[in-house]
């Protein structure tokens, strides 16, 4: 299986490429870098995050982009709190970083997954710290509200938005190309087609999608995308769903 001589479009935030292009290019493939949306650190919520961490008894860290913003801080503190992410690659980073035991869902990477935890059940009385990015999705709160837990957040990044270039997307259009996309949130699918305008629809619904949560592909599908492949959400297994699809599909 390869990926030589295909052109892949990566979506992520630029902080968040390099790796998922290293893996990409030793597979052969050409990637071609299409962030739309950045990250921004959000100062004042950073700059009280140590003495909520401090207070808390669960840390729960939902993002590769919460773990970039916060570890600067947290890494400072002489005690932890206990540790969570919603997913297994953000987990092993994060464990790599604290040293410490991480809590994360052994069946899923998402919200949902890490409440079936048995950790996360009997929380009643216990301060829970959610870091996240501002305006994140309120599941995980509120269910763990309804167990008894205190929940608070850290809203330690924003979301800013990206005007790609398009003019390489054009040119490789003309051409029957790109071959594939990688999209990591639903918000990313939603800009990408918002943005494309109609003159480019048709060519972004006849891409092969690779996504890391079966939400993200409900909503490329919605979209118009056709051909999508749902894999876990760490680089590795999404160069390999993709590698897989076109081995199938030469």
């Amino acid at each position: 299986m390869s990926l030589a001589g295909r052109t892949v479009l990566v979506t992520r935030p630029p902080a968040q490429c390099a790796g998922l292009e290293a893996l990409l290019d030793a597979e052969g493939a050409r990637t071609l870098r299409f962030p739309l949306i950045d990250i921004a650190p959000e100062a004042d919520a950073l700059a009280a995050l140590a003495g909520e961490a401090t207070a808390a008894d669960w840390l729960i860290l939902v993002s590769p982009s919460a773990i970039d913003c916060a570890w600067p801080t947290l890494g400072q503190l002489a005690a932890l709190p206990r540790l969570a992410c919603v997913g297994a690659a953000s987990a092993r980073r994060l464990a790599t970083l604290s040293g410490r035991e991480v809590l994360y869902p052994q069946d899923g990477n998402d919200s949902t997954a890490l409440l079936g935890e048995a950790a996360m059940q009997q929380v009643a009385g216990q301060r829970m710290l959610i870091v996240r990015g501002v305006g994140g999705r309120t599941e995980l709160a509120e269910a763990l509200r309804a167990r008894g837990a205190d929940v608070r957040y850290a809203e330690v990044y924003r979301r800013e938005e990206i005007t790609p270039d398009w003019g390489e997307f054009d040119r490789l259009a003309t051409k029957g190309g790109p071959d594939a996309c990688i999209v990591t949130s639903s918000e990313i699918a939603d800009r990408l087609f918002h943005l494309a305008g109609s003159v480019r629809i048709r060519a972004l619904q006849c891409l092969q999608y690779c996504v890391p949560h079966p939400r993200i592909a409900d909503r490329l599908a919605a979209l118009g995308a056709a051909r999508i492949v749902t894999t876990r959400a760490d680089d590795a297994a999404m160069v390999t769903g993709l590698k897989e699809w076109f081995s199938r599909h030469p």
